[in-house]
C-alpha cells in the first residue's frame, strides 16, 4: 500500500544491516515467547500484566498497571478478570479512595510466574551460544530498561485518565 499523501516516505534500511538482522530476529523470537507462554498456562499479555505485578512487590491500581503495561484499561479489566478467575490475581479496594481498585498477586499467581519465567529463560539459553550470552543478555536488559525509562516518561507527561 502507497503512503499516503501525509505520510512521509520511508526510506528502505538496507536489508542486509544487522540492525535489519536483529529486529527481524526480536519479531521471530517474540513469537517463541508468546508459544512459550502458551505452554506454561499463559498468555503473552497475561504473562506481561503478571510480570509488572510480581516485581512491584506492592499492589497495584488498576490505572498505573494499564499504563505501565501500555494497555487499554477494558483490555486490563479483561485481563485482571481472567487472571482472577485462575486465582492468579485478586482485587483489593483502595484505601482512602472509594472506587478505586487495586490488584495483587497471589501465591498461585508468583508459581504461574515463577513457571512461566524458568520456560522462558530454558528456551532462551537453548538459543544463545554460551559465548554470546553475557553480551545478548546484557543487550536486552538494557533495552528492556529503556523501554521501561520510555513508558515512565510518557506516563508522567500524560494527563490523568488519558489513555496511554
Amino acid at each position: 500500500m502507497p503512503p499516503s499523501p501525509s505520510q512521509p516516505k520511508a526510506t528502505p534500511a538496507p536489508s542486509g544491516t544487522r540492525a535489519v538482522a536483529a529486529v527481524r530476529a526480536l519479531g521471530r523470537l517474540a513469537r517463541l515467547v508468546e508459544r512459550t507462554c502458551k505452554e506454561s498456562g499463559l498468555s503473552l499479555p497475561q504473562y506481561r500484566v503478571l510480570a509488572f505485578i510480581a516485581e512491584e512487590r506492592h499492589l497495584q491500581r488498576a490505572s498505573e498497571l494499564a499504563g505501565r503495561a501500555a494497555i487499554s484499561r477494558p483490555t486490563l479489566t479483561a485481563l485482571v478478570d481472567g487472571l482472577e478467575r485462575q486465582g492468579l490475581l485478586e482485587r483489593r479496594a483502595v484505601e482512602g479512595d472509594r472506587r478505586g481498585t487495586a490488584v495483587e498477586i497471589t501465591a498461585k499467581g508468583r508459581d504461574a510466574i515463577a513457571a512461566a519465567d524458568l520456560l522462558l529463560v530454558e528456551r532462551v539459553e537453548e538459543l544463545v551460544p554460551p559465548h554470546a550470552a553475557d553480551g545478548l543478555i546484557g543487550g536486552l536488559v538494557a533495552i528492556g530498561e529503556s523501554l521501561d525509562e520510555r513508558m515512565a516518561a510518557q506516563l508522567e507527561s500524560s494527563p490523568p485518565g488519558k489513555p496511554r
